[in-house]
């Protein structure tokens, strides 16, 4: 599975999950380094979570590290998805699920 198609796929999950807000930049080249893949927004359990999508083997880039850890210590549901984490995802996708957490080695 490509990071592509594992980025559709978790938003699928989450609009089933009823997250009805979403926003992916679709020409990163052209935006300021680091932002996080998608952010999604759940109005009713007001939650937004931000997510930096990876596959299995994918390496962040020191802008991506630095914009999901300021993005955690400011309170905010920051993530580092990666498809082996699949069913942690869909917990953290639940409206009354858990917060989603960087990893300790970020």
């Amino acid at each position: 599975m490509t990071e592509e198609q594992f980025r559709r796929h978790v938003r699928q999950l989450a609009t089933l999950r009823g997250w009805t807000l979403a926003y992916h930049t679709h020409n990163s080249r052209r935006s300021d380094a680091g932002w996080p893949d998608e952010v999604y927004g759940h109005p009713k359990a007001q939650r937004t979570l931000f997510v930096e999508f990876k596959s299995d083997t994918g390496r962040l880039r020191p802008e991506q590290r630095e914009w999901l850890q300021h993005l955690a210590d400011s309170g905010h549901e920051a993530a580092l998805w990666r498809p082996k984490d699949l069913a942690q995802i869909v917990k953290i996708l639940s409206p009354d699920g858990p917060r989603a957490q960087l990893p300790d080695s970020l």
